[in-house]
């Protein structure tokens, strides 16, 4: 066998290996259909609405666009500006100081896109549609690389006219129409509301400034289900954030982001439209799909 043979078939090999991973994990099941119907939803929501009152569909993960072998990493098939399209107004964007810039990263997985990117995507959006408001979630994903500045100070160089950082939770609508309101999930933070100090690992729980968050994500389907429909009966906080993600390396095969959602996806889509008080629902994998069962069908 010559070289070249044993380099077409090694290749062949391992392009089996994940085309049948893919299969198994349910690749090519994630539609990636956008339209732009729910591209102003929130025009119809009148000014004095209460935040808390309503339902607002986000993803986890945004920019998770990229995984290892298919497998481990990605938690998206479609990128922020598409998901702003489809209606998404909630976004968990990860990032890494590297180098005094900011870069999203989820884990060890490098997602080829620049804060800087994201910052003009939802600026540009902004500007289009001023009927809007976004929340956006900003964590110190990894260690910083190679950097002179902090976090926030690297973080506040891209920040512009769009970008509300306030530390107190806003009310009602009217206040934050065409701003992105930032939620701070890194340590020593002066912008933003604060949700770094007691952001608890994969649990329920109740930060200092009222806000829920459902996040229990290691752990079988079943038991992410039961946690999903409680965060949804919770009435007592300013505001409720449910995380529809999981993940669970142990057993074979190992759970991976996909896996999860391949269930969770279909199951949410049967159950979420008969709840009122859904909150801020965060989802792997959001799809026009996931959108029209988000809001019953109907065009908010």
């Amino acid at each position: 066998m010559t070289k070249t043979n044993a380099l077409s078939i090694g290749a062949g090999v391992l392009g089996l290996l994940v085309v049948g991973a893919g299969g198994y994990f349910g690749f090519g099941k994630f539609g990636t259909s956008v339209d732009e119907s729910r591209s102003e939803w929130m025009k119809g929501v009148a000014d004095e609405t209460a935040i808390r009152s309503l339902a607002i569909p986000g993803t986890h993960d945004s920019a998770a666009l990229y995984g290892i072998g298919n497998l481990s990493g990605q938690c998206q098939t479609i990128g922020i500006e598409d998901q702003l399209k489809l209606g998404v107004r909630f976004f968990d964007i990860r990032l890494q100081n590297r180098n005094d810039e900011l870069v999203a990263v989820h884990g060890i997985v490098d997602q080829k896109l620049k804060f800087s990117q994201i910052v003009s995507t939802i600026d540009d959006f902004l500007a289009h549609h001023p009927s809007e408001f976004l929340i956006v979630s900003i964590k110190e994903e990894s260690d910083p690389k190679g950097a002179s500045l902090s976090f926030q100070q690297a973080l506040e160089k891209q920040l512009t006219v769009f970008w509300r950082k306030e530390t107190t939770l806003p009310s009602q609508v009217k206040e934050v129409r065409g701003k992105a309101v930032i939620l701070s999930r890194f340590a020593s933070s002066t912008i933003g509301i604060p949700a770094y100090e007691g952001w608890k690992d994969s649990t329920s729980f109740a930060l200092p400034n009222d806000i829920y968050v459902q996040d229990t994500y290691k752990t079988d389907v079943e038991t992410k289900k039961k946690e999903i429909l409680s965060c949804f009966q919770e009435t007592g906080h300013a505001w409720k954030i449910n995380f529809l993600s999981g993940y669970s390396p142990t057993g074979f095969p190992p759970s991976y982001a996909p896996s999860i959602a391949k269930e969770i996806n279909s199951w949410i889509d049967t159950v979420i439209p008969s709840y009122e008080d859904k909150g801020i629902v965060l989802y792997d994998f959001i799809t026009k799909e996931r959108m029209d069962a988000f809001f019953g069908g109907k065009q908010a």
